[in-house]
């Protein structure tokens, strides 16, 4: 029994150890981005080291404010053609300025972000409308569907009615909003991630397993540890795709299945840690026992039976120290 445990704690330690690596290595790509260097309307040379993705973005609003600047406005009223030059002013400082969101999600094509939803960064659209004090319509419009194209925001009173005060029209905030492609490390990340998340849940099985059994007296501190972390890579790794609503109901299950596996994990190694104490007191205490043991005199008594005729009979009393 005692060779089949050692036997499973290696195992057990082999299989986290290994996911553990693999999980840290792979959850930190590193891409290269080409270096490129785009002019701006009026000719200023933008950074050298912009990646293709930020270069076509900048294309991208470089087009749609000439095309701003050309739209006749004879049609609005002084108001809304004031309201209109600053928009476009403040569109002009948000290209330039070159912080966009994210696509962390869709890989497969280009997806609209209202709001980033790791730094907060804004659209041009929701810049647009915050900086002219309506963040509550790009908190709820984020809120509801932060994947929205601006087209499907017609029965939306508040926008529409906000783009009417600018002097805009839905098709030209349409124009202005900008789908964001998967950069390559993005990609790399998402991959890594689906490779991470089962490897974890393979590793915090086999660990949880072993506290369960192999160390169910908590006496490898070290094996309690590394199941306690197996436990939480499993959990945080495989949550990604459970709470995640563009993937399919099976990877969303395996995924659920991962984070239990984590959550069991992590309470049977800390089981086992706690434990430790314990199991460390229990051993102390035998080895007393045994040093007691050692230190009393161990007395023996013997028969001594006649031999021949001069022979008596006795009792021998022997005394060890």
């Amino acid at each position: 029994m005692s060779l089949n445990r050692r036997n499973a704690g290696v195992v057990a330690g082999f299989a986290s150890t290994l996911a553990l690596f693999v999980a840290s290595s792979m959850m930190s790509p590193r891409s290269v981005v080409a270096s490129e260097t785009v002019s701006s309307r009026d000719g200023a040379a933008r950074s050298p080291n912009a990646s293709g993705e930020i270069a076509r973005i900048h294309a991208h609003f470089d087009s749609v404010l000439r095309e701003l600047d050309a739209r006749p406005t004879a049609q609005l009223s002084p108001a809304q053609r004031k309201a209109r030059l600053s928009l476009v002013s403040t569109l002009r400082g948000y290209n330039a300025r070159g912080v966009f969101p994210r696509n962390y999600d869709y890989a497969d094509a280009p997806t609209p972000y209202f709001v980033d939803r790791t730094t907060g960064t804004l659209c041009a659209v929701a810049f647009l409308l915050e900086s002219t004090g309506r963040r509550d319509v790009v908190d709820r419009v984020a809120r509801t569907d932060n994947n929205v194209w601006v087209a499907q925001l017609s029965p939306d009173s508040a926008f529409t009615s906000w783009l009417d005060t600018h002097g805009l029209t839905l098709d030209e905030a349409a124009r202005i909003q900008v789908p964001y492609a998967m950069s390559p490390a993005s990609q790399k990340s998402e991959m890594a991630l689906a490779i991470a998340a089962p490897l974890s849940m393979i590793a915090s099985a086999s660990t949880g397993v072993w506290n369960a059994w192999g160390n169910a007296d908590g006496h490898n501190r070290i094996g309690s540890i590394v199941g306690i972390s197996a436990g939480v890579l499993a959990a945080a790794f495989n949550t990604r795709f459970a709470v995640g609503t563009d993937y399919n109901r099976a990877a969303r299950g395996v995924a659920t299945a991962g984070v239990a596996v984590g959550g069991l994990g992590i309470a049977l190694s800390t089981r086992a840690l706690m434990r430790h104490s314990r199991y460390l007191a229990s051993e102390h205490e035998s080895e007393r026992a045994r040093q007691r043991k050692r230190a009393e005199p161990e007395t023996s008594l013997a028969p001594i039976l006649p031999i021949g005729r001069n022979g008596g009979a006795g009792l021998a009393v022997s005394v060890r120290f």
